[in-house]
């Protein structure tokens, strides 16, 4: 594929230095006496070649970690006065840079000679020594200090080799998920982008979760401050190979019906945007009990967790067996006597053809509220009539009341916040543009875990057997809510799985987090790419695989500063990514909504 050509370096002499032969050098670093008009900043890339005593010679390619600088002849502070100032002492001013160790060609395992040049690595050495050279499939990723763009290897982010982006910051400054949709974006809205997914790149979809404020609901605009930055920008998305950035041009938006809307009514809270831009989204009864949701109701980790587990499975498949469709309700169900000699295993049970049945001959449900008032109903007829009743075994398998009692407080705690999400008029999350945004910000913790664990569940279902392509992107934020480093959840088995098994299906998780240390091990370590944000000072040592230098620098870097760690760099290479032309707020999309909008969003203000 065509990447974007390399510039070399605004100084004519790439020489900067020699290897510093008063220092030790060793395979892993070594440091570089400056020439005195060279100015060789942090993260710069550098090379050096040394002949071997067998007549070989052998190119190390490094990257800048630190710079120093001293007055050699100075033993006291007064002595630099003295030295620098006054002249009346000898001494001479030295610069050191050192370097981290990327790459050696050929591969030999040797330390840099003493004494040699040092260059900058412009050009075919830059791609050499970023390993351009190994990556079947670059993506550009980002711009590195001088501005040329930096790849990851696209086969470790599809699935073919590796899988999963871990993106970590502390919030609001460490820009995870801008950074996620500025790949989403690359890989969803470029040339080169399109050319890697190939042809399967018309049925790729990705799966955007809108976790703070009305923020993603606006990537299908234009971004109207865009063109006061335009100059400068242009020239960094240049660098990536792309001549003018825009919006995403295939989204579908989603939000949850609004609490307050009266029976019959669809209305969302969105107030950024005008109501027929964005479809309410949920669940109806039937749906809800065929595809066995009520799991994703309870996320407790008590120790009554188990027992609930247990009742909660026995209560979904008796959901399943009691259920009809109600008739002239679509979505409706009936709760009523199953069919003689039903199953007890419940995808035989939901794969039942079932006929209507009027409201007469069973128990209605239209809503959540509905089928948590049978439940209970049920629930206390079965504890009436004992444990070892057949109707307590059947709903409950005999255990304690206190469980039973347990399971029904949780139940009616998700009454008012799951109301609004199952119920009929709702509109199911399709996928059938190429980016879904689904909107959980206003939901409570509960209700959020529920519309994460059902919609991922739903994708990881249906790619179960349908091969690893078309791909399938997941973006998530606030990872550790739903996948915590302790405790068992429902969602928690989803994600773990996804992160385990998702590549070889091409289900792909994007996730951003404040820290890493505060989410499932096995989801981080099994992301291919990780991409490190400013951090909290206290998080530091959770990034081992951070350079000392790089993570004390990651406690001040400013926004739109990252630091990108992938299989086939050895050391983790700081990156910078241009300002969106799409909007990433209401205020960037502002400009573009139309009056009759304008007037619906203040009406609501």
């Amino acid at each position: 594929m065509t990447l974007p050509t390399s510039t070399p370096s605004d100084q004519s002499d790439p020489l900067v230095g020699v290897v510093d032969g008063s220092l030790t050098a060793n395979t892993r670093r070594f440091h570089v006496a400056l020439n005195d008009d060279a100015v060789v900043q942090l993260d710069e890339l550098l090379a050096t070649s040394s002949a071997l005593p067998d007549g070989r010679r052998v190119v190390h390619y490094g990257i800048v970690v630190e710079g120093s600088g001293e007055i050699e002849g100075a033993e006291f502070a007064g002595d630099t006065k003295r030295i620098a100032v006054r002249k009346e002492m000898p001494g001479e001013t030295a610069r050191r840079v050192e370097v981290q160790i990327l790459r050696t060609i050929p591969e030999i395992w040797v330390a840099p000679e003493p004494g040699s040049e040092v260059r900058r690595a412009v050009g075919k050495e830059r791609e050499d020594a970023l390993f351009l050279d190994q990556m079947q499939q670059p993506l550009a990723v980002g711009l590195d200090q001088a501005g040329e763009p930096v790849y990851v290897a696209f086969e470790f982010l599809n699935g073919t080799k590796g899988g999963h982006v871990s993106i970590s910051g502390i919030s609001g400054v460490a820009t995870k998920t801008s950074y996620a949709l500025f790949l989403l974006y690359q890989l969803l809205e470029t040339p080169s982008g399109l050319r890697l997914l190939g042809q399967h790149a018309a049925n790729t979809r990705a799966l955007v979760f809108n976790t703070k404020g009305e923020d993603l609901l606006h990537i299908d605009r234009d971004n109207n401050a865009y063109p006061a930055r335009a100059s400068e920008e242009d020239a960094k998305w240049a660098g990536l190979g792309i001549a003018k950035p825009g919006r995403f041009t295939s989204v579908r938006l989603y939000s949850p019906r609004s609490a307050n809307c009266r029976p019959g009514q669809t209305v969302t809270d969105v107030k950024t945007r005008n109501q027929k831009d964005v479809a309410a989204y949920g669940w109806t009864p039937g749906d809800f009990i065929r595809q066995g949701l009520l799991r994703f109701c309870f996320t407790e980790t008590d120790d009554r967790a188990t027992q609930i587990s247990f009742i909660e499975q026995r209560v979904r498949l008796q959901l399943a067996r009691h259920a009809y469709p109600l008739l002239g309700e679509p979505g409706a169900v009936l709760l009523a006597d199953p069919p003689t000699n039903c199953s007890m295993n419940f995808n035989a049970v939901i794969g039942e053809g079932r006929t209507p049945k009027p409201p007469g001959d069973g128990i209605p449900v239209r809503n959540f509220a509905d089928l948590v008032d049978f439940l209970a109903a049920t629930l206390e007829q079965a504890q009436s009539d004992g444990p070892a009743s057949p109707a307590s075994v059947m709903w409950t398998g005999g255990v304690s009341a206190g469980t039973q009692a347990a399971f029904l407080r949780r139940l009616f705690a998700q009454t008012y916040r799951l109301g609004a999400l199952v119920t009929l008029g709702v509109a199911p999350v399709t996928f059938d543009e190429r980016v879904t945004v689904v909107d959980i910000n206003r939901l409570h913790d509960s209700a959020q875990r529920f519309v994460v664990g059902a919609l991922l569940e739903r994708i990881w279902q249906e790619k179960q057997g349908s091969g690893r392509e078309p791909l399938r992107f997941i973006v998530l934020d606030e990872l550790n809510k739903f996948a915590p480093k302790d405790g068992q959840s429902p969602i928690k088995e989803v994600l773990v799985d996804i992160a385990s098994r998702g590549r070889s299906l091409g289900v792909l998780l994007i996730g951003a987090q404040q820290a890493a240390t505060e989410v499932e091990p096995t989801i981080v370590r099994n992301a291919s790419i990780k991409v490190v944000g400013r951090l909290d000072a206290g998080e530091t040592e959770g990034y081992r695989f951070l350079s000392p230098e790089l993570r004390e620098r990651a406690c001040r870097f400013l926004p739109g500063t990252l630091v990108l760690d992938q299989p086939l760099v050895p050391a983790p290479i700081p990156i910078r990514f241009p300002f969106p032309g799409f909007a990433t707020c209401a205020d960037e999309g502002r400009e573009a909504i139309g009056s009759e909008a304008a007037a619906e969003i203040m009406s609501k203000l």
